[in-house]
């Protein structure tokens, strides 16, 4: 009896214990960052300068693992698995990761209910330029030809990416017709606009911005609302057609069921890592901007993204196993 009301007494202060204690404790061993991408990319050197700030601050060293493969599925169901510790973490483009439950019928975890938000770290609009030799400066010309010329080519990264997704959304809300041109990667859909193979790509900032610096590609507008303070002159494709924001998202996410006090150490944690100048100077030359939210509102944007790519998704009819 006395040993069962030992333990019974030894669970019930252990519920007593606040969660800041919980926090001050955690972390005591390295934190593993497992990153969707191959090493080189821009979510990857995100990844990387942001690890070395939070190594700095969180009294352990932070550690990235590459786990490239099946539009980040890889990486994803790796960190499902994982322990809802705090101590493996997915770093991740949050947009790809809304995407690809529509994309994958058959996905071995849930985008939502696997996860828990932890915190964003840089958000990037993606940038249609063009083939100079189609003759389109903006995006009402570029609507004007395809209305009159349908089925206009326009690369991206592959199937089910968000380069892919943002093109099949511009297309929808423009109500014109492109040809999806699917590459694997967006180096390789580069090259192809840039040998006249195919009219115009979607892809990232930093991989066309010496071309339409050296006016060997257009740039027609940028995947956003408003333009980038890197690219000042390039318009923006929301000052033509309404709703067709998309953009590179790098953030965090942690297996469901991490302790809530865990998650609130990471958050601040990120977002004191982002606000470094070494972070904001890499995030500006690669085109992008820190983020810093809450995880429950990143949670709900999560959501909100997942509903909306699976519209974009069902309306092209795209599907992978």
């Amino acid at each position: 009896m006395k040993r069962l009301l030992g333990g019974t007494v030894g669970v019930l202060i252990a519920a007593l214990v606040p969660a800041s204690a919980v926090a001050q404790a955690f972390p005591a061993k390295p934190v593993r960052l497992v990153v969707a991408f191959a090493p080189g990319g821009a979510t990857d050197t995100f990844s990387r300068v942001t690890a070395a700030e939070m190594s700095k601050s969180l009294g352990q060293q932070v550690l990235v693992e590459n786990r490239p493969g099946a539009g980040t599925t890889i990486a994803a169901e790796f960190i499902a698995k994982s322990p809802p510790d705090g101590y493996t973490l997915l770093f991740t483009d949050l947009s790809t990761h809304a995407i690809t439950p529509s994309i994958y019928p058959k996905l071995a975890y849930h985008p939502l209910r696997d996860f828990v938000a932890v915190a964003p770290v840089s958000s990037s609009p993606l940038i249609m330029v063009a083939h100079p030799s189609v003759g389109v400066k903006s995006a009402r010309e570029l609507i004007a030809l395809a209305k009159k010329h349908p089925g206009i080519t326009c690369g991206n990264a592959g199937i089910g990416t968000v380069t892919h997704m943002a093109s099949e959304k511009f297309r929808m809300r423009a109500g014109i017709d492109l040809t999806p041109v699917n590459y694997k990667g967006g180096a390789t859909s580069t090259i192809s606009l840039l040998t006249g193979e195919i009219a115009l790509i979607v892809t990232t900032i930093p991989a066309a911005l010496e071309y339409v610096r050296a006016k060997r590609l257009v740039a027609i507008g940028l995947t956003a609302e408003k333009r980038s303070a890197l690219l000042p002159d390039v318009p923006a494709l929301g000052e033509t057609v309404k709703g067709v924001e998309a953009a590179v998202i790098a953030g965090v996410l942690a297996p469901a069921a991490t302790p809530r006090a865990v998650i609130a150490r990471l958050n601040a944690e990120f977002a004191r890592a982002v606000d470094s100048p070494k972070a904001r100077e890499i995030f500006a030359v690669n085109g992008a901007e820190a983020m810093k939210t809450s995880p429950e509102a990143m949670q709900r944007s999560l959501e909100e993204d997942v509903r909306t790519w699976a519209e974009v998704v069902k309306a092209t009819g795209v599907k992978l196993q």
